[in-house]
């Protein structure tokens, strides 16, 4: 059975369109509606989606995370991940599925390689920790913060008591633990859509802080991964 989790906060405008194009890719939704104060959860439902309700805002990792138990419970042996603002377009999930079967656990999809636009400061700043994070993992990642990702049963086992809750932890600290669990991580070209509502998370000044939050997460795995290196516990 292949699931989308599809973590979602005050997306009504767009959520119907969302569980009803994922369906045409996956056997079951899963939409984790993340305390919003509109329809989403309802409009969900009414699309066919298994709609778990967060009683307040607890963040997308935490959506993510009740997702991934979810499925684990309705015995999903892949996950797709699907924002919910309709911007990833479902017609790459088979591409993300595909990766899985030719033996990832764990595949990121890479919007750049379709167009996908980045203010110049972030895609530099994104290009530089992608470097990073491509070494430890040992394979080339050059898109760390899509969430537009897929995850097979091996993954979903490992990742899902241990998935990290804060934003950008959700994208970059879980490849790290990804590759410490000794998971195999692949990327995918995916295709985005236009956003229709809402608006982007992350004005230049909140950048600058997710960057350096970035660095301390790059930095402290790194460090640790070391440490394990030097003490024989890892290769």
């Amino acid at each position: 059975m292949v699931v989308a989790v599809v973590p979602a906060l005050n997306e009504a405008s767009t959520i119907g369109d969302v569980v009803r194009d994922a369906h045409a890719h996956v056997d079951t939704v899963v939409v984790i509606d993340d305390g919003s104060s509109d329809a989403t959860a309802q409009l969900a439902a009414d699309a066919g989606a298994v709609v778990v309700s967060h009683p307040r805002r607890l963040g997308v990792g935490a959506a993510v995370a009740t997702g991934l138990a979810r499925a684990r419970q309705l015995g999903a042996t892949a996950v797709v991940q699907v924002d919910g603002d309709g911007q990833h377009d479902a017609a790459s999930i088979p591409a993300l599925l595909r990766e899985l079967g030719n033996g990832a656990d764990f595949v990121v999809g890479d919007r750049f390689e379709h167009g996908f636009e980045m203010g110049a400061a972030r895609r530099v700043v994104t290009a530089c920790f992608a470097r990073l994070i491509s070494y430890r993992l040992g394979t080339r990642i050059s898109d760390p913060t899509s969430g537009f990702r897929a995850f097979n049963s091996r993954a979903v086992a490992a990742l899902t008591p241990v998935f990290p809750l804060k934003y950008l932890s959700d994208t970059v600290e879980v490849l790290y633990l990804a590759a410490d669990h000794g998971l195999r991580v692949a990327t995918v070209p995916v295709a985005m859509t236009a956003r229709v509502a809402g608006k982007p998370s992350a004005g230049p000044i909140r950048s600058v802080g997710y960057a350096v939050r970035m660095l301390g997460i790059v930095a402290r795995h790194t460090f640790a991964h070391r440490r394990r290196i030097a003490n024989g516990q890892a290769t």
